[in-house]
């Protein structure tokens, strides 16, 4: 009890580099916790992991953990948001530290990297892009679901105790499905319930014209409207 409480009393709130998201998030990126945040291709998803990682590195001068299992991290996109932004990409660009993570195993073993790392030796964020592409390419098809799954929320479980116990906010972002027929689709995060288990919020962006909406899927909250520029998500 009194280690939960000394944890407690350490977390601290990332801003997202965003007002707007912001105040969908609560005030922001909160250690200890995990934030899932999905949705369609072109919805400001890695802008908003690369902005937050940011917030952490330039303002908590800490560094920041980006598992690409994706092969999409661009530093040069991360220097331009800084940039545009007023940011010295010279102080912010070393505390970001890229981890290539092609497969599950590498998914996973790069929890391990945070505490061995020199370099993440004062990581206070970790952000997965994206969560579930490995898992849904290694265990394909309805057949092997269950073995899905399991090994996701395998993964999650080591992911959050190692956020709980090394006060990091995590930051999974997240593909989606279309599910129901007829002119009723409507789009659903890849791992439902398993990521629902371990995330204590969870974030919905949609394309709208120009906008970007955002809403909290976890919650009946209201959408709000932001808009992807030169600094990223407003």
């Amino acid at each position: 009890m009194r280690q939960a409480l000394e944890l407690d009393g350490r977390r601290v709130t990332f801003s997202s580099g965003s007002t707007t998201l912001d105040g969908v998030l609560e005030g922001g990126f909160r250690t200890g916790e995990l934030v899932e945040v999905f949705g369609a291709s072109n919805t400001g998803k890695t802008q908003l992991a690369m902005q937050s990682a940011i917030s952490v590195a330039s303002q908590a001068r800490a560094s920041v953990a980006f598992i690409d299992t994706e092969g999409q991290f661009r530093p040069e996109r991360l220097s331009s948001i800084c940039v545009n932004r007023d940011v010295d990409p010279a102080t912010v660009l070393p505390r970001v530290y890229s981890v290539r993570a092609e497969n599950t195993r590498r998914q996973v073993e790069a929890i391990a990297r945070l505490r061995r790392e020199k370099e993440l030796s004062n990581c206070k964020m970790v952000i997965v892009d994206t969560l579930t592409k490995n898992f849904t390419l290694e265990y394909a098809g309805s057949k092997m679901a269950g073995k899905r799954q399991t090994a996701l929320g395998a993964y999650l479980n080591r992911l959050s105790r190692d956020a709980y116990l090394h006060d990091r906010a995590v930051v999974l972002l997240n593909r989606v499905a279309s599910v129901g027929s007829d002119g009723n689709e409507r789009e659903v995060d890849i791992g439902g319930e398993t990521v629902r288990h371990f995330a204590q919020k969870v974030v919905y962006l949609r394309r709208s014209g120009e906008f970007v909406m955002a809403s909290r899927a976890d919650e009946n909250g209201a959408e709000v409207r932001t808009k992807i520029t030169d600094s990223g998500l407003e």
